[in-house]
């Protein structure tokens, strides 16, 4: 896991790094760099490098750091971004281009324990994968790339980002995998991927890409529940 600190005041700098290091252990390893100027922070992603987090000031050197993180999302809409400020004047900003959260200078231990603990296990979710075996073929798929699954019997269709991938296994298998990822089961042939929900209706879910998931009446309150939930978790 590749971290960054972008932030001209090198105390700041110092005291994340401090707290950094406080999580470093042989399975949670990680790489930190530092930026002191969300210019050259910008150049970089520009030329194709990336972060997995990136903690940043809102004044970044000569240049607004929301503005760079907003570019930064542009180009890598993977890096978990976490914004340090010694104002709260930019928090609603932060919000709206997806920050993962708002910490307010001087950062509080336990505070930054907490965030940076959600940042650990957002990452860890962004990059599983699952493996799908057809035939002679065995497709790695990333998990956060999976709208819905349909299963019948012993086979089943997994809808991704990327395409359509066929694959043998039980559809109450693949809901154990996918489950801790915001998967729900609405139907007993269906798991849908609560990232993808754009509305509930009276007998199916729409997704964000148009696609229309039956949910049954069965399991309508059930899945109702657990994605107000979900949703109450990524509230301000």
């Amino acid at each position: 896991m590749k971290i960054c600190i972008c932030d001209n005041d090198s105390f700041s700098v110092g005291e994340i790094r401090r707290l950094l290091e406080e999580f470093r252990t042989e399975a949670d390893s990680f790489e930190i760099s530092d930026f002191s100027d969300g210019k050259e922070l910008l150049e970089f992603y520009k030329k194709g490098g990336c972060f997995d987090i990136l903690f940043i000031d809102t004044d970044s050197g000569d240049t607004n750091g929301i503005e760079v993180a907003e570019r930064i999302k542009e180009l890598s809409p993977e890096t978990i971004i976490i914004f340090v400020s010694n104002l709260s004047d930019y928090v609603f900003e932060a919000f709206r281009i997806e920050a993962l959260h708002f910490l307010v200078k001087p950062v509080k231990e336990k505070e930054f324990s907490e965030v940076f603990t959600r940042a650990m296990k957002k990452h860890t979710s962004t990059n599983a994968r699952v493996i799908l075996k057809w035939e002679s073929v065995r497709n790695n798929i990333l998990i956060n790339e999976i709208s819905f699954v349909e299963g019948y019997h012993r086979h089943l269709i997994v809808h991704t980002a990327k395409g359509v991938y066929e694959s043998v296994g039980k559809i109450t298998e693949i809901y154990e995998i996918l489950r801790p990822h915001g998967f729900i089961r609405v139907h007993q042939g269906f798991i849908v991927n609560m990232n993808y929900i754009k509305s509930f209706n009276a007998n199916e879910i729409e997704l964000t890409d148009g696609s229309r998931v039956a949910i049954s009446v069965r399991k309508r309150p059930e899945a109702l529940k657990a994605y107000d939930v979900f949703i109450s978790k990524w509230s301000w």
